[in-house]
């Protein structure tokens, strides 16, 4: 359930809709009863064009500059393990495939708070995967992606070029609370599944699933069935279920487990068992961005030690 207390964001944007409403009937009005009536109104028509317009205007310019501070952040968090050096703040890794960039999920959105909505705007029914990614884990780490070029989908950008991203990929998830990974046929996918699995990262590592387009979103057309299953076959060790249009989120380790929640919810009774799902996946993202996974054993997430201070 939408908890958002920002009840001036709230009236604002009621009132701008009220407004812009209320000229347009007005405008109709005096466009069938008579034209000498009409100046004031068309006024008033900007007016309340004008008051949305501006509502939009400042939401999209904040959630631009908290993109820029995620940015910031993941460039700082990268320099530091270049350097040797462990981050202060807690981070996730997201191995992006660029193949899937806009690509949207049906998910639930949780109790969306202020924060919620300051940083990515008022909830929807539809999320970009990436955001969807990012909205597990806001409260208390960073979700960190290298790119090529700047974007604004949800993770903290770190730009790299084709010379030194694996350098930095091995860095990044050495020193990362989790790393989520979808798991596609693709050749540098290919090389960070066999880097996971060389340095032991499987009990911190989140294999993503997407789930099919909803129909409202269509004209992503890409065909997630065949990659899942080409890279299910590609990366045997990692134990991958088949493919579920509904998608899920699988954390790999010795003892598998699968969280749903990423997709269409059908039924009201399971829309309740993917939010259950979703909360214990977040609890245990949350657990290890506290380090309280057991350092050694099953449940070692393969975090070093690391100063919690909070930047």
């Amino acid at each position: 359930m939408w908890r958002h207390r920002d009840v001036p964001m709230v009236i604002g944007g009621g009132l701008g809709c009220l407004s812009a409403l209320v000229a347009l009937t007005m405008i109709a009005a005096a466009w069938w009863g008579g034209r000498e009536a009409a100046g004031w109104l068309w006024w008033l028509a900007a007016v309340g064009v004008l008051v949305p317009a501006l509502s939009s205007w400042r939401s999209a310019m904040r959630i631009r500059s908290h993109q820029l501070q995620r940015n910031r952040r993941a460039s700082a968090i990268r320099d530091e393990v270049l350097a040797g050096r462990n981050p202060a703040r807690p981070y996730f890794v997201y191995l992006r495939p660029f193949a899937i960039d806009g690509a949207f999920v049906e998910a639930p959105r949780g109790d969306a708070d202020e924060r919620y909505v300051e940083e990515y705007g008022l909830p929807t029914a539809h999320h970009d995967l990436e955001t969807a990614l990012a909205l597990l884990v806001y409260r208390h780490s960073d979700l960190v992606a290298l790119s090529d070029e700047a974007g604004e989908a949800g993770a903290g950008y770190v730009h790299s070029t084709e010379r030194c991203w694996e350098d930095e990929v091995a860095a990044l998830c050495a020193h990362a609370e989790g790393i989520f990974i979808v798991p596609f046929d693709y050749d540098g996918t290919a090389r960070e599944v066999a880097m996971i699995g060389e340095h032991g990262w499987q009990s911190k590592t989140f294999a993503v699933m997407p789930a099919r387009p909803p129909l409202a979103i269509a004209t992503v057309r890409r065909d997630f069935r065949r990659l899942w299953e080409a890279g299910r076959a590609r990366y045997p060790a990692l134990q991958l279920p088949p493919y579920d249009a509904d998608g899920c989120i699988l954390h790999l380790g010795p003892q598998p487990t699968i969280y749903r929640g990423f997709g269409a919810h059908r039924a009201f009774a399971q829309g309740r068992a993917r939010q259950r799902d979703l909360a214990a996946l977040g609890a245990r993202l949350a657990e290890l961005a506290r380090g309280n996974g057991r350092r050694g054993g099953d449940d070692d997430n393969g975090t070093p030690e690391r100063n919690r201070a909070v930047r």
